[in-house]
């Protein structure tokens, strides 16, 4: 499913836009993340979408839970289909409130290890995000250090499944800030920054997404 170098683009899945997390926000950084030469981007509101696709998708990022006035949330049985589709070699990408309303018995954490918001600072705060120091990740390749004010996530998430890549720290906590692995055939990869333009238009945030993106369609 993922692609070679000089091979047909990628397709990309991007689940976005809510009340807090609007498209006029994420839709103008995403056109900085992808390069249209190596990548068809498909942005929707719905996770639903993903599910009735009867394309190949190569990558799923979500930005949201994916859930639209009117719709209810996912159902353990869709969520396992999803699932499916990364075991079988799709890549997943959790970007800040993509890691909402994923609970503890979930098919997204108890089979991929999605990782799930717990809490976040009370207000927008000075966060420093660093790469994991202790050993070097692709996705995390080029990447410095970097503040934004941001909303603060704290999250769930097994490191004993998982590597953790980057670390977040505010006047509040030190937590996990993204975390990657793979699942069977597929990859996941999840980050917690990025709820404001600041943040998400960080260049080092671009940078990561970037990587993130290449690594979890690599197969080597």
């Amino acid at each position: 499913m993922a692609r070679s170098a000089g091979t047909m683009k990628s397709l990309v899945y991007i689940i976005r836009d809510d009340y807090n997390h609007p498209k006029e926000v994420i839709d103008p950084v995403m056109a900085r993340v992808f390069d249209e030469e190596q990548w068809e981007v498909v942005l929707t509101d719905r996770t639903r979408d993903l599910i009735e696709t009867e394309s190949a998708v190569d990558l799923v990022m979500f930005f949201t839970n994916g859930r639209p006035a009117g719709e209810t949330n996912m159902t353990p049985d869709e969520q396992r289909q999803i699932v499916r589709k990364v075991k079988g070699g799709m890549g997943i990408m959790f970007i800040h409130a993509g890691l909402v309303l994923i609970e503890p018995d979930s098919p997204f954490y108890v089979e991929l290890n999605s990782g799930r918001f717990v809490e976040h600072s009370p207000h927008h705060v000075e966060v420093t995000n660093n790469p994991a120091a202790s050993f070097k990740h692709p996705i995390t390749e080029g990447v410095e250090a970097f503040m934004a004010i941001d909303e603060h996530y704290y999250c769930q998430v097994d490191t004993t499944r998982t590597d953790v890549i980057l670390f977040s720290t505010s006047q509040h906590v030190t937590a996990a800030g993204g975390w990657a692995h793979r699942a069977d055939a597929g990859k996941v990869v999840a980050l917690t920054p990025g709820h404001n333009p600041e943040a998400l238009g960080h260049p080092q945030m671009i940078q990561l997404m970037k990587n993130g993106a290449d690594w979890a369609v690599r197969q080597s």
